[in-house]
């Protein structure tokens, strides 16, 4: 005999059981955690982006071939808006596929921000 659920009549009316909310809140719960992710990835995107257009704007350090300079720069600002641009398109049925996806979303953006704020100390001490 199955115990109906008396959460609502919507419930009621799709004939789900006490077992399979408690599935579907699970399930819920883990989709929520993995956002987390994304939103530090997008974060750190962000910021990258954000840091390259003001670097964009300021003279190079001497020292540094302005060219080069602006090359760096430029590979930073775009690497920042593929990770924002990741980070809100990538979605999956999946919440450990998600959650590992933006695992390694993170960790590949910790080079070009590295980048950028090392150019930024750079211009500012110099």
């Amino acid at each position: 005999m199955e115990i109906k659920s008396p959460a609502g009549p919507c419930s009621m009316a799709l004939g789900r059981t006490w077992g399979e909310e408690e599935a579907d809140a699970a399930a819920a719960s883990e989709l929520h955690q993995a956002p987390t992710c994304f939103q530090a990835s997008a974060l750190a995107g962000l910021a990258t982006t954000s840091m390259a257009v003001t670097l964009a704007v300021r003279e190079p350090p001497p020292g540094l071939d302005k060219n080069t300079y602006l090359l760096a720069v430029a590979g930073a600002f775009f690497a920042g808006v593929a990770e924002v641009i990741t980070a809100a398109v990538c979605v999956s049925n999946n919440p450990r596929a998600r959650c590992a996806a933006g695992k390694k979303l993170m960790y590949a953006s910790v080079a070009p921000l590295a980048a950028v704020v090392g150019l930024s100390v750079a211009s500012l001490l110099w």
